[in-house]
């Protein structure tokens, strides 16, 4: 059986959510795999513990959690050592599921630990998760490609009228570097727009100003990626029409979307998925957001890396979701160990030899 470290929750304004997702993740796989939960505590330790299956010991999880260890990265070696009051066990995991949305974990953080670490993975690459973490960068790089994005200002400090001459009312403010619509707000004039940027910096200094579509569309697509071959997922339109708060998305308890879609713009979706996908050099299973105007043009709004519930809901299996996720991760990792990084450089010995000369002159 493979021993599958999972790693979720983190210093996060999506913690909560990253917590349900591996809980999704773990109850699907349990009964093949040896399972290894790591929790990321909201102020950033890594914490092993018998019973982090149990969905209510998060509302107190320092008095809940039972035999709580300590968790250490070896990093180089590819194990996991888990502190214990006399003693300490090192566990060598096949591949580590990350399931952390958002700041340090979804931006490229977890990724870079795994690589330190020498353990396979099965989010994307540092720089994809970094690249697509920041909207505005994700921006650039799709409309340089020719894939269609809104009109989008972005800065630290950008002054009202700097705004307002790049953009028409309605306008969305947005953390850059932010998910889960968080901190995300529309207005409708001046006034309204210095409140949303108040908001909007609660959660992150770079800030992203887009004209909001009205009466426009949202509809969610994923896609497997691995190894240089795209399966789309089912395409949802997203419900209600409008901003779709973070509540909403995630504690509502009403239908938020539905799969009836026209078959066009169904088409057209799953290619700018694809599209999107090779682009941005995704692996794992990734979600892009796209926005449909009135007239039919569609454009992406954002891409997810380590979508909620890993996208599960758009596919008809989580547990084949995530082995095929596992199985990318496997696949990439033996591919990586192919690459060298020795250079049988003479510099060190230039160099030695240099400095004892000029040492030696004095």
């Amino acid at each position: 059986m493979k021993k599958v470290l999972v790693l979720y929750g983190g210093k996060s304004v999506e913690h909560d959510i990253s917590i349900i997702t591996a809980l999704q993740a773990m109850n699907a796989i349990k009964n093949d795999v040896l399972l290894l939960p790591v929790y990321v505590t909201g102020d950033g330790q890594f914490v092993s513990a018998g019973n982090l299956l149990d969905v209510n010991i998060y509302s107190d999880f320092a008095r809940k959690a039972k035999h709580k260890k300590e968790v250490y990265f070896q990093l180089g070696k590819g194990t996991v050592v888990l502190k214990g009051r006399f003693k300490n066990k090192t566990i060598k995991p096949d591949v580590a599921l990350i399931c952390n949305h958002g700041a340090n974990g979804e931006d490229g953080m977890m990724s870079a630990l795994m690589e330190l670490a020498g353990i396979a993975y099965t989010c994307p690459s540092v720089e994809c998760s970094s690249v697509c973490m920041d909207k505005e960068v994700a921006k650039i790089i799709l409309a340089s490609k020719d894939i269609p994005v809104t009109d989008f200002v972005c800065g630290e400090d950008l002054k009202i009228k700097d705004i307002t001459s790049a953009l028409t009312f309605p306008i969305i403010v947005k953390p850059s570097r932010c998910g889960s619509s968080v901190g995300i707000t529309k207005c409708d004039n001046a006034q309204q727009l210095k409140i949303s940027i108040d908001i909007a910096k609660m959660y992150d200094k770079k800030l992203l100003f887009e004209h909001f579509i009205e009466n426009g569309r949202e509809f969610n697509c994923a896609c497997l990626c691995r190894g240089g071959k795209y399966k789309t997922s089912k395409v949802c339109e997203v419900r209600p029409k409008g901003l779709y708060s973070f509540e909403e998305k995630y504690l509502s308890d009403k239908p938020s979307s539905t799969f009836k879609i026209e078959k066009e713009a169904k088409k057209m979706i799953e290619k700018l998925t694809v599209e999107v996908c090779k682009i941005l050099d995704c692996q794992g299973v990734v979600r892009v957001d796209f926005l449909m105007a009135k007239d039919g043009k569609m454009f992406v709004n954002e891409v997810n890396t380590i979508p909620g519930s890993l996208a599960f809901y758009l596919f008809d299996n989580m547990k084949e979701v995530v082995f095929e996720s596992i199985d990318m991760a496997l696949e990439r990792f033996e591919k990586n160990k192919q690459i060298s990084f020795n250079n049988d450089s003479q510099a060190l010995n230039v160099f030695a030899n240099a400095n004892m000369n000029k040492y030696a002159k004095k």
